[in-house]
């Protein structure tokens, strides 16, 4: 990435609307800016200005505004021009800014410019990009915590309580006066296990944390004729797919989305699985095997008229759906008829608890992303070797090993990012934040 000068980028979405925001951040910002924009001796900080903005060959009346360093979002000078939407005004301006000395701004150079000025921690800079790509309730309600520091507070109660425990026993092993180790080491260890608990409950919340980023992939598999695509429709509560009593019309995999309890879930309705020598429906049972490996949740459903209890290859958690209540009897626990859609508000919310694990905590924090997950691990697995290391009295290996969750804590937060680390996160953000 590049790094200095004055940027400028689109910052609202692009296309063609009502208003279109163009933003600039940098030294030269309100200077680029007086040089196109009729009222800019009366930019006060944060307040919007209507004037008119002179792109050369087009003019158009803009509101523009100003947030001068260091109370702006990246620490720097930043301005913003709301102007017309349409995709040439845009072009215009851009063009005339970057004639006056800005450069195109990189994808997430805003918030790493404003993560390097200290106004937000690694893990906040990435909320802000889950926030934008939220596809449901629960994924903007997690981001938005993690935006405000959740995560940030609870892993920096941990660092800051091994960091000073790392003090310590860097003491005791420059001074190692008689009883000194074997006295630090007992009094470690209980900063060592609390350190561990903090850290498993943050684990622990991966499994619902990653499910309400990116959503529950939910399979329903079956034989012909369970009525699986019956299910989806009543799932949905719309006719998505074509349902006939023909055996084998779901031929491929069909893919809709439902909400519940701000949760996105998706679901796969797949073909019957059976013995064909058919083409097409013998590719349709493969896709419906693969579909049920990669799938959080699958529900095999199991047609109580002509039952047949399918075997399924998953590592997700497999619900038995017994259907067709409206004409047979018997089943298990979750019986339904997705003719009628008894049942089917109990199905959704057995759904919803077998892939939150018992639902969710607003407001607390979460591991939602998969490098933290993977950097908690790690900070956990080298707590377990200082613990071990300190019923043993070898400080020095200890003292090792507390240095290295540190690391891996301070990776969640960035205080030891390497530039690699953040090219990789921040080339993932649109261009304009």
């Amino acid at each position: 990435m590049k790094s200095g000068g004055t940027i400028v980028a689109l910052s609202s979405a692009a296309g063609r609307g009502a208003v279109s925001v163009v933003r600039m951040s940098g030294p030269d910002a309100v200077a680029l800016l007086g040089a196109c924009f009729s009222r800019v001796g009366r930019l006060e900080h944060g307040r919007m200005v209507l004037g008119t903005f002179d792109a050369g060959r087009v003019r158009d009346r803009v509101f523009a505004v100003a947030f001068y360093a260091p109370d702006s979002y990246t620490g720097e000078d930043v301005c913003e021009v709301h102007c017309h939407g349409s995709p040439e005004i845009v072009s215009a301006v851009i063009a005339r800014l970057t004639e006056l000395g800005a450069r195109p701004a990189e994808p997430g150079e805003f918030t790493r410019r404003a993560f390097e000025a200290g106004k937000m921690s690694l893990d906040e800079a990435e909320a802000v990009g889950d926030l934008i790509n939220a596809q449901s309730a629960a994924a903007i309600a997690a981001a938005y915590d993690g935006m405000r520091g959740a995560l940030h507070k609870a892993v920096s109660g941990i660092y800051s309580a091994l960091l000073d425990l790392a003090a310590e026993m860097t003491a005791a092993l420059d001074y190692p006066e008689e009883d000194v180790e074997a006295r630090t080491a007992a009094e470690a260890l209980p900063t060592v296990r609390r350190a561990r608990k903090d850290l498993k409950d943050l684990i622990d919340s991966y499994g619902a944390g990653e499910k309400i980023r990116g959503g529950v992939r939910v399979a329903i598999v079956g034989v012909p004729n369970a009525g699986k695509s019956s299910l989806l429709n009543s799932l949905l509560g719309r006719d998505r797919a074509i349902v006939t009593a023909k055996a084998g019309t779901t031929r491929d995999t069909i893919e809709e989305s439902y909400e519940y309890k701000g949760v996105l879930f998706t679901l796969v309705d797949t073909a019957g699985v059976r013995e064909t020598t058919d083409e097409a429906e013998a590719a349709g049972v493969a896709r419906s095997a693969e579909a049920a490996k990669t799938a959080h949740i699958v529900l095999r459903v199991i047609d109580l008229s002509a039952p047949v209890v399918l075997p399924v290859e998953t590592c997700g958690i497999v619900i038995d759906v017994y259907n067709k209540t409206d004409i047979a009897d018997g089943g298990g626990e979750t019986r339904v008829s997705a003719l009628t859609g008894r049942g089917v508000k109990e199905l959704k919310e057995r759904i919803y608890s077998a892939a939150m694990n018992g639902g969710i905590s607003p407001g607390g924090a979460m591991l939602t992303n998969s490098r933290h997950y993977a950097l908690a691990l790690e900070a956990d697995e080298e707590l377990s070797h200082a613990e071990s290391a300190l019923e043993a009295d070898a400080i020095d290996l200890a003292s090792a090993a507390v240095g290295g969750a540190l690391a891996a804590l301070g990776g969640i937060t960035g205080a030891n990012a390497t530039e690699d680390v953040l090219d990789g996160i921040f080339s993932r953000f649109c261009v304009g934040k």
